[in-house]
């Protein structure tokens, strides 16, 4: 089977997941308040989104293939956000994590969801809900104390990334831009503004 023969696509995939996090959320929280084993589902579901929006961006914009992005040696079998993030990187010349977090989180400038990427994809106090997330403990509820934690306030977590996912078009486009373009600028290049 290829990615062609899918029911839903990788856009479609990513906001399903980010829509049933913001169920689960509902409107005050009290759902995670009153169900604590429900919590690492729920991270889980938002770092699935996440995943599924870097691969959906790099491969639909040619940055890198399915093959790529599934690594079991590169990117954790395509769980490793930080890896898939890095393979971004790598092709796009940024450094950081930068350019993948500006193309993603570019359509939604203004608000969080740059900083609530950065977090999911390099940051010290995700470090090992990350991993947690790559070997499967954390979708599966095998985890112990310490291994996952939450971004607060968790209600524009949840937004920054059911945004990104809604945004992945443009992403994808930036990101083709980006590649083809002869700067070798780690920022976006001047093409951008005229598009």
């Amino acid at each position: 089977m290829n990615d062609s023969d899918h029911m839903f696509t990788l856009q479609e995939s990513a906001t399903a997941y980010a829509a049933a996090a913001q169920h689960m959320l509902g409107d005050d929280a009290t759902f995670l308040e009153n169900n604590a084993s429900a919590i690492p589902i729920f991270v889980s579901m938002l770092f699935q989104s996440l995943e599924i929006s870097i691969k959906s961006a790099g491969v639909e914009s040619g940055l890198f293939t399915t093959q790529e992005a599934r690594s079991r040696q590169n990117t954790r079998s395509g769980h490793g956000i930080k890896e898939l993030a890095s393979l971004a990187e790598e092709k796009l010349g940024g450094e950081n994590f930068n350019a993948i977090i500006l193309a993603l989180s570019f359509p939604n400038r203004g608000s969080r969801v740059e900083e609530f990427l950065g977090e999911m994809i390099c940051g010290s106090a995700l470090e090992k809900t990350r991993d947690s997330y790559a070997t499967r403990r954390l979708g599966y509820g095998e985890v112990r104390a310490g291994d996952f934690a939450l971004i607060y306030p968790v209600s524009e977590w949840v937004s920054a990334v059911k945004q990104t996912a809604v945004s992945l078009p443009t992403a994808i486009h930036i990101l083709s831009e980006w590649k083809v373009s002869e700067s070798k600028s780690k920022h976006f290049a001047i093409w951008l503004g005229k598009k």
